[in-house]
């Protein structure tokens, strides 16, 4: 017969291996939990970096978006003050164009600079601004009717045939004279003979004016004048058949007939070149020029041009009406 183990040893030897395997099935779920509440303590862990790292990303993004924003807006207001300095420049040079057209200048070629162009112009009128005060021009007596002009005539006191060398200025005595350019005063005399009391005012480049039977002096030889200053008063001393001005001007001692230069202003500049032959126009503008250039270039830019050809002196002018 065979040997048969006592159930109740059977039931003791199988307790031990169910401690067993519950104990592993513990220990297992135990790991289980434990392995996935650390993937779940590391995936948050994750999720709160990546959530700190996209509002850094959002932060920035809006950074960039302000800072193109204003970048933007900086460009409008450049590319704005771009077509404005386009616009102004545009009416620069249509107001040069004018200037030159005004003063006679050649049109400028593609190489002229602004500034040079600007320049050139500048020139141009700071020399005719220049003739204009130290060259006799304008009426020494303004408003006043002139009744004798420059050539041979009737003396009307004598009744000889006679040379007047200028004009005569029927003023009432007490005219106010004005010097017609800068000047200082050559001589001032007193007489009550031929042409009476009479003052000469010694310009600049050969120039001289003379202004006789006058009444009274404002000024005493030797003192400089300006252009515009008063310098006397009408009168009628000396052989003179009423109150009245004689007007002359002279170069180097050779007289001119003064009309041209009592009619000289700027809308009719290049006339007096034209109608006064004995002056070498030509040489007085290109000395005046240089003076006026040189001023601009210690002024200015050192590198402005020396050789700028300011006055068109060729150019064609309508003659004046005669008083």
């Amino acid at each position: 017969m065979s040997h048969l183990e006592p159930p109740s040893l059977a039931k003791k030897s199988r307790r031990p291996l169910q401690h067993y395997y519950r104990a592993a099935v513990i220990i297992a779920v135990c790991g289980m939990f434990s392995y996935g509440g650390y993937s779940m303590f590391h995936l948050y862990q994750n999720a709160k970096i990546s959530q700190i790292k996209a509002q850094k990303l959002s932060a920035q993004a809006l950074a960039l978006s302000a800072s193109l924003s204003e970048e933007t807006a900086m460009n409008q207001d450049l590319n704005q003050a771009l077509a404005d300095k386009n616009k102004s420049l545009v009416a620069l040079n249509q107001r040069i164009d004018d200037m030159e057209t005004v003063l006679g200048i050649e049109p400028a070629d593609d190489s002229q600079t602004i500034t040079q162009r600007v320049d050139t112009a500048a020139i141009n009128s700071a020399v005719r601004a220049t003739l204009f005060q130290l060259i006799p021009n304008g009426a020494p007596t303004p408003n006043v009717q002139l009744t004798s002009g420059f050539g041979t005539r009737i003396h009307p006191i004598t009744k000889k045939r006679k040379r007047h060398d200028g004009l005569d200025f029927a003023a009432k005595i007490g005219t106010p004279i004005y010097a017609p350019a800068d000047a200082v005063i050559e001589r001032a005399r007193n007489s009550n003979y031929g042409y009476g009391n009479q003052l000469t005012l010694n310009h600049t480049m050969g120039f001289t004016s003379t202004y006789s039977h006058m009444s009274k002096f404002k000024v005493k030889q030797g003192e400089f004048v300006k252009k515009g200053q008063l310098i006397g008063w009408t009168g009628n001393s000396g052989l003179s058949t009423g109150p009245h001005l004689h007007y002359e001007i002279r170069f180097l001692g050779k007289p001119l007939n003064p009309r041209p230069f009592v009619k000289w202003n700027i809308e009719n500049f290049d006339s007096l070149f034209k109608q006064e032959k004995n002056v070498q126009w030509a040489s007085l503008l290109n000395t005046i020029n240089s003076m006026v250039a040189m001023q601009v270039q210690l002024t200015g830019d050192e590198h402005h041009d020396l050789g700028i050809t300011t006055v068109n002196h060729t150019q064609s002018t309508t003659n004046q009406d005669d008083f």
